[in-house]
C-alpha cells in the first residue's frame, strides 16, 4: 500500500478512536504557513494536538519515531498560530501521538512538550 493511502487511513483509525474516547474533532489537517497539524481536538477543556503516524510493519522502526525533534517543533508553531488566531492562549493545551502499526492503535498522550 502507498504511504499516501496508509496515512489517510490512519488518520481516518485515528478520528474515529478519538471520537470512540470522547475526543470532540475541532480540526482535521490543519494548515497554515508554518505546516499542518493532523487532528485538533479537544477533551475536558485540554486542546489537544495530534500527530498520527502509520506504519505496516517495524522494518524500520515504529510510527512514533518518525515524529522528529524537526516535526515537533513544527507542529509547535502551527499550534501557537492555531491558539492564536482562535484566541485561545488561555485553555490548556498537549500534544499526542498516535501511532498505528499494522492496524492497532497506540494512543501516547503528552508525547512531548
Amino acid at each position: 500500500m502507498n504511504t499516501k493511502i496508509l496515512g489517510n487511513a490512519g488518520e481516518v483509525i485515528a478520528q474515529e478512536y478519538l471520537k470512540k474516547n470522547k475526543y470532540k474533532i475541532l480540526e482535521t489537517n490543519f494548515r497554515c504557513k508554518f505546516g499542518e497539524i493532523d487532528i485538533i481536538a479537544t477533551k475536558n477543556d485540554v486542546i489537544i494536538f495530534v500527530e498520527v503516524k502509520s506504519k505496516s510493519s517495524k522494518k524500520y522502526g515504529l510510527p512514533r519515531e518518525m515524529v522528529t525533534v524537526c516535526k515537533q517543533n513544527k507542529i509547535k508553531l502551527v499550534a501557537l498560530y492555531y491558539l492564536q488566531i482562535n484566541n485561545a492562549f488561555n485553555k490548556n493545551c498537549r500534544f499526542d501521538v498516535i501511532e498505528i502499526l499494522d492496524g492497532q492503535i497506540n494512543h501516547i498522550e503528552y508525547a512531548f512538550m
